[in-house]
């Protein structure tokens, strides 16, 4: 039996032995069961043999840049015990350009740096594991936690980041029908997972958009985030000092639920083609859906971390000295004295791959960056939030 069939035998008995499920519900179990969800499966999900890539599997320089925003949050948040924690760490890339790049640049942040990942595959943990050994960057200042470590009852000073993490959370679907605000559901009928809508499974979803102001219009439908909201709280509860940073795609909630968006943001990813429907490929493709921004800026604030700035990829990665790293790639090619038309071909295409994380049109728009704090006397000022045009 593969995965596929296993994760989809799991859904169906349970509707069948106990009724239909939240959308949200269907969600959880075909992207975190283990071992049959998406990703706890042993599928290669990025890079080109996967389904999707993200910023660090284009290209190292994201993972470099990023390690220089958080170098400089060190002195910020006292220049003395710092960890850095990252939540959903993939095939562990960026853990280990973030590390590579503090390990060659900042030896003292390295000497006492403690790099904290929360990991909830077992099979990704063990990739991770992997790659940090191989990449020779596995010490005693790595680890892996559990949301539920002791380690963060105690307040974590240094800085809290995930890439792609957010979007990924089980969502709840609602549409607008009859002037009344209804849930998806998940049913299985006639061998096949089918819709049904019905009154909202739980009061938060209707406070979700009365909190915003937001109402939808006749026959639109939007998600709604209720684990990003308990996992900003955690956040902000679990950070004693320093710094959250939140690289995913969204926008702020006005516009993520303008009644042009009609049918919402979900969308399914296989072999990196674009699929809209959820109840195919079901524990081979990823399931996705845009953040809304405003509702983990309003959370946080509520829950103790300001607000130092919200802002799109292109200009973080601008801010933090992409430009020059492209152009340094050329004086590369010069100094090691191999100039032939096979190395500056090669050149041309490493520059075209660091271009594709701040290109408009790609994932320098689409891509936002929130980050906020928490136990600093006064608002600070970071590169990847410098006003550069």
């Amino acid at each position: 039996m593969d995965d596929s069939i296993g994760v989809k035998d799991i859904l169906r008995n349970k509707i069948l032995s106990s009724g239909r499920i939240t959308f949200a519900e269907f969600m959880e179990t075909v992207l975190y069961h283990d071992p049959y969800g998406y990703y706890s499966s042993e599928r290669t999900r990025i890079g080109r043999r996967g389904d999707y890539y993200t910023s660090s599997s284009v290209h190292p320089v994201f993972g470099e840049l990023l390690c220089n925003q958080i170098r400089e949050m060190w002195p910020i948040a006292g220049g003395r015990e710092f960890t850095i924690v990252e939540m959903g760490a993939g095939d562990g890339s960026l853990s280990c350009d973030i590390l590579r790049c503090v390990k060659r640049g900042y030896p003292d942040l390295f000497r006492s740096l403690r790099y904290v990942i929360i990991e909830e595959s077992r099979r990704m943990r063990k990739t991770q594991r992997q790659n940090l050994t191989g990449e020779g960057l596995l010490n005693d200042g790595v680890q892996w936690a559990g949301y539920s470590d002791p380690l963060f009852d105690r307040g974590i000073t240094g800085c809290f980041f995930s890439n792609e993490l957010v979007d990924a959370f089980p969502v709840h679907v609602v549409e607008k029908r009859g002037g009344e605000l209804q849930e998806v559901f998940v049913d299985y009928q006639d061998n096949a997972f089918t819709e049904v809508l019905d009154s909202p499974s739980t009061p938060e979803i209707s406070r979700y958009f009365d909190r915003l102001g937001i109402v939808l219009e006749e026959g639109q439908r939007g998600e709604v985030n209720l684990r990003a909201i308990e996992w900003i709280r955690w956040v902000a509860k679990a950070l004693k000092k320093g710094f959250v940073i939140t690289i995913d795609y969204g926008y702020p909630a006005e516009e993520l639920y303008d009644p042009n968006k009609r049918a919402g943001t979900l969308l399914c990813y296989h072999r990196h083609r674009v699929v809209e429907d959820p109840f195919i490929n079901i524990g081979e493709q990823d399931m996705t859906t845009h953040v809304d921004f405003t509702t983990l800026t309003m959370t946080g604030e509520e829950t103790g971390l300001l607000t130092a700035g919200f802002t799109d990829q292109m200009h973080f990665l601008f801010g933090l000295g992409i430009i020059e790293r492209i152009g340094a790639i050329g004086s590369e090619v010069i100094e090691t004295g191999e100039p032939g038309p096979e190395r500056e071909a090669e050149a041309l295409k490493e520059k075209l791959r660091i271009k594709t994380l701040i290109m408009p049109e790609r994932m320098g728009n689409i891509f936002k960056v929130l980050i906020q704090y928490k136990g600093l006397s006064e608002k600070p000022e970071l590169s990847g939030l410098k006003k550069i045009f």
